[in-house]
């Protein structure tokens, strides 16, 4: 579906250095801004996931994933890479689940439905919905909070546990 990309020996360092200093930076404002902007929190969260993705596909597979069509093309190498990387998922998985009582699979697709479901709420949180668009403050920070506690913690540790 989509073309790999492989890093060049110059950029690999930096490519990998950028994506492992901005999932940081974006859970860290994820956090900071939960109170005075819960739509936003769950935009930085999500790319949160997202960067770090990007770090695990390049630090452990060297690809390059950038260019349109950037979220999909993370989503299908996450899916390729992660079906690779079982042996080393599994036990992490088992780990999160501990922790996480909202991960209630041990397959290796946990991997791409948390980030899939990060990237629809991102989508549906930052782009106009009439539906949602009535929820209140107080509502949207507990789905903020939720979306963070239940999708990025657990992806961001799962990850980080193959990118370390």
């Amino acid at each position: 579906m989509f073309e790999e990309v492989k890093l060049t020996t110059e950029e690999a360092s930096r490519w990998i250095a950028f994506h492992d200093n901005a999932y940081k930076e974006d859970q860290e404002m994820a956090d900071k801004v939960l109170t005075d902007s819960p739509r936003w929190s769950i935009i930085m969260a999500y790319y949160s996931m997202h960067n770090i993705s990007k770090l695990y596909l390049a630090k452990v597979h060297n690809l390059k994933i950038s260019g349109e069509n950037v979220h999909a093309k993370t989503l299908f190498f996450i899916s390729k890479y992660a079906k690779k990387d079982s042996k080393k998922i599994i036990p992490l998985l088992e780990q999160a689940k501990q922790e996480y009582e909202a991960i209630t699979s041990s397959s290796v697709w946990v991997i791409p439905r948390l980030l899939s479901k990060g990237r629809d709420e991102r989508t549906k949180t930052q782009y106009y919905d009439a539906a949602k668009a009535e929820r209140s403050r107080m509502e949207l920070m507990k789905a903020a909070q939720y979306f963070m506690d239940n999708f990025m913690k657990p992806y961001i540790k799962i990850m980080g546990g193959l990118c370390y």
